[in-house]
């Protein structure tokens, strides 16, 4: 279905997917766009499509360049071909908490599952398994994990994150003590917030531990940051290797096991393929070098990853350096999680993961519990 129509004097075409549309003849119609749709309008553009049977409802975007189907059935997102400001290629384009964008020339906005839109080229069909009913309650597949530990009070220690009970406790840097003030600035910013020591990863049993982690901002794999806090995610290590350079994946002992981590933080360089940071003492300060000093200030910023702020200490031996509250979690990186061994090919193991309640051995160190954990299936340890 094409229907030419005129934005700001100028020529565009609208595509959509016309067999999505109800029964009948499927015909192109002009009407003019009308106060009470949302976002941007301009009084000399019209554009709708609609069938013999059934009118189509539409709304304009935020950038008055996309039509949104409304009408039940209609699930792709029809794209005009004047695609300033719109999404790229494979980029973000909805999903659930997410706002609706527009995709450029030549790409529509399909639903990858019901938290992560992604713009494709028109007409792509994915097939009906790789879209969960209910995602991220379904597995997830095809993405990896990595560490840091930089003592930054959590981003889910402030007010407002998520649909949580409370927000993650953070510790007085100088203390240690629970702090029920979420507001106390973070000992990054010169503040005395501090992410707490037991927030270290622990082993359950030979095949499962548990931890916290920072998730990924950018929607992808249904993971969105500060929307996702307090939330818990089961993750399973697989048998998969990193295509390219130095990054082996999981050791041979540590695929199948399992890892409960509860989401405390965001990583905006958590990106793309990769989805979870845990925390983890000794795996590296990245940006943020001075908060642990602050903490522990008979310790210098190199003690706490080895002089080696993205990636951490090597051996196990460099887990003496840090204070003695750490020193488990750091071990516990080559123990369970086998670090950078095989020739360092060990390293940042990917998983398959999925939304599960949360245990409570992490609740009664974070003090914060979704409340739609009722939701998600129990995780029940093998």
């Amino acid at each position: 279905l094409m229907c030419r129509f005129f934005l700001r004097s100028r020529m565009a075409w609208l595509k959509t997917n016309s067999q999505k549309l109800s029964s009948g003849e499927h015909i192109c119609g002009l009407l003019p766009l009308r106060k009470g749709m949302r976002g941007f309008i301009l009084s000399a553009a019209w554009a709708v499509a609609f069938s013999a049977q059934d009118r189509v409802q539409v709304e304009v975007d935020s950038s008055g360049l996309s039509l949104l189907a409304l009408k039940p059935g209609l699930t792709r997102t029809a794209t005009v071909l004047m695609d300033e400001g719109c999404a790229k290629a494979n980029e973000t384009c909805a999903g659930r908490n997410k706002k609706e964008v527009c995709c450029e020339a030549g790409y529509e906005c399909v639903a990858v599952n019901a938290w992560y839109h992604q713009c494709q080229p028109f007409g792509t069909a994915l097939p009906q398994a790789s879209l969960p009913v209910r995602a991220p309650a379904g597995w997830i597949t095809g993405t990896y994990t990595t560490g840091y530990w930089d003592c930054c009070k959590p981003s889910c220690s402030w007010p407002g994150k998520g649909n949580v009970s409370g927000p993650t406790l953070a510790c007085d840097a100088a203390s240690g003590e629970k702090l029920q003030d979420p507001n106390v600035p973070s000992v990054c910013g010169g503040g005395s917030a501090a992410s707490c020591a037991d927030n270290k990863p622990f082993q359950v049993s030979e095949r499962l531990s548990m931890g916290f982690a920072a998730v990924a901002v950018s929607g992808s794999h249904g993971l969105t940051g500060d929307t996702n806090c307090g939330q818990c995610f089961e993750l399973r290590f697989v048998d998969q290797q990193h295509p390219t350079g130095n990054w082996g994946g999981a050791h041979p002992d540590l695929v199948d096991k399992t890892m409960i981590v509860q989401v405390t933080n965001i990583g905006y360089d958590v990106e793309g393929e990769h989805s979870f940071d845990i925390q983890i003492p000794g795996a590296g300060q990245g940006i943020f070098d001075d908060g642990c000093a602050r903490q522990f200030p008979e310790y210098s910023s190199g003690d706490f990853d080895c002089e080696k702020n993205y990636g951490g200490c090597d051996e196990k031996s460099g887990c003496s350096r840090l204070p003695p509250a750490l020193q488990a979690g750091c071990e516990w990186r080559y123990d369970w999680y086998h670090w950078l061994k095989q020739g360092g090919q060990t390293n940042n193991p990917w998983v398959t993961f999925r939304r599960v309640q949360c245990p409570s051995q992490l609740v009664d160190i974070s003090g914060s519990q979704p409340t739609d954990d009722a939701d998600y299936p129990e995780f029940i340890a093998s």
